[in-house]
């Protein structure tokens, strides 16, 4: 079994949508992680915590993965607001 995990792109978005159908549950919204899984898409976790995942897939391990993944990533500051920190931190 190979397990892909990436940030999803405009690409992935339909599939995002289609597989939160499936669940039952809204999408995942802004940033948000997909796994695949030999190819197919079978859950995906936006930056939020909120997870939608193939109801006929054994995916509980593949969330774990998101969820561990999304844990080591450190938080980032929107890119306009360190300029602003910086700016304000300069003057």
């Amino acid at each position: 079994m190979s397990v892909t995990i990436k940030m999803s792109t405009e690409a992935d978005l339909e599939r995002v949508r289609r597989l939160a159908e499936l669940d039952s549950k809204p999408a995942p919204h802004g940033d948000v992680l997909v796994a695949e899984v030999n190819g197919r898409l079978v859950a995906a976790m936006g930056v939020d915590g909120r997870v939608v995942a193939d109801p006929f897939e054994r995916a509980a391990s593949v969330v774990e993965l998101l969820r561990a993944h999304v844990d080591a990533e450190p938080r980032r500051t929107p890119r306009r607001r360190r300029w602003l920190t910086r700016l304000v931190a300069a003057g």
